[in-house]
């Protein structure tokens, strides 16, 4: 019922409408009372929802800053850790590379050291082998030779005894079908 209807009702009506247009009013009343009173808890709760959510999404926004902040400690590190290695790999290259040059250098010296040796080993075996004329001289020179400089006895050299072997096949090789030793 509308307002209007509730007016026009109370005028034209007597008295036994009028008390059921009372109990009715009082029981609208009523409604309207709880109906606000419902409003009113739905309200307040409304509120305290509102004010909880409010709440979480403070915290979630700390949380997240906290977060945001241990990410970017964390991508320093990383960064800090990265250029570790790289500088790590650039020296391990530089101590390669120097290395790599003092190989080198190694190899050449000793390549050298080879050359001198090989001529002062020619040198010595000249000298060790000088006036073995025939087939039979040789054989007993090296003989006494290999007793001397094999590398089981005290004062033993491996690479003498190569270029020893090397000096008496050259000296063998040289000589004729009668044993005598041509001179080349």
């Amino acid at each position: 019922m509308s307002p209007e209807e509730i007016y026009e009702k109370l005028q034209s009506s007597g008295e036994g409408e009028l008390g059921e247009l009372k109990l009715w009013l009082f029981k609208e009343s009523i409604r309207i009372s709880n109906e606000k009173h419902e409003l009113e808890m739905e309200r307040r709760d409304f509120l305290n929802e509102r004010e909880n959510t409010r709440e979480e999404n403070r915290r979630y926004e700390e949380h997240l800053n906290v977060r945001q902040k241990q990410i970017r400690r964390e991508e320093e590190l990383i960064d800090k850790k990265h250029d570790l290695i790289k500088k790590g790999f650039e020296d391990l290259d530089r101590d390669r590379r120097a290395l790599k040059a003092r190989e080198a250098a190694l190899v050449s010296r000793e390549a050298q050291l080879e050359e001198r040796m090989a001529g002062a080993t020619a040198d010595a075996n000249a000298v060790l082998f000088k006036g073995a004329d025939n087939i039979l001289l040789i054989k007993k020179r090296y003989k006494d030779l290999m007793k001397m400089f094999h590398p089981d006895c005290l004062g033993g050299d491996t690479e003498m005894v190569k270029s020893l072997n090397r000096t008496y096949d050259r000296l063998i090789r040289e000589c004729d079908s009668y044993g005598k030793r041509r001179h080349a």
